[in-house]
């Protein structure tokens, strides 16, 4: 795509390739030049899509809850291979040397049943 723009008696040619592109899937931006994503191997895009559309991300409701990383991780890959919208609220806090760390997953309501199923699993 290329946006030719007049300005006086110079012609100004902007090539969109030369922008920064970004990773749909890590969101990492991208000098220009690049067209692929190394680490997630998928192709490059010139704007992230906008917030998530679904119309229910509003009401929201708590899935999940707990203390253990690996099986958050492990449900939000799961709930992202079922197309199952959700959001992740990780809390750190300090307390003198030790952290305490606590992970919550929502999704919205009129997909929770099918949340719970492959919590289930």
């Amino acid at each position: 795509m290329t946006l030719q723009v007049k300005a006086s008696a110079l012609l100004i040619v902007v090539d969109w390739r030369l922008s920064n592109m970004f990773c749909p899937d890590c969101k990492s931006e991208y000098r220009p030049g690049f067209t692929h994503c190394s680490d997630c191997d998928v192709d490059l895009v010139a704007a992230l899509p906008g917030p998530q559309s679904h119309a229910s991300l509003s009401k929201l409701k708590r899935v999940w809850a707990g203390k253990n990383q690996e099986r958050c991780v492990e449900l939000c890959k799961k709930f992202k291979a079922a197309g199952i919208s959700f959001t992740v609220d990780q809390r750190r806090r300090q307390y003198l040397k030790a952290l305490d760390e606590n992970y919550r997953i929502a999704v919205p309501s009129d997909l929770f049943a099918k949340a719970r199923k492959i919590i289930k699993r």
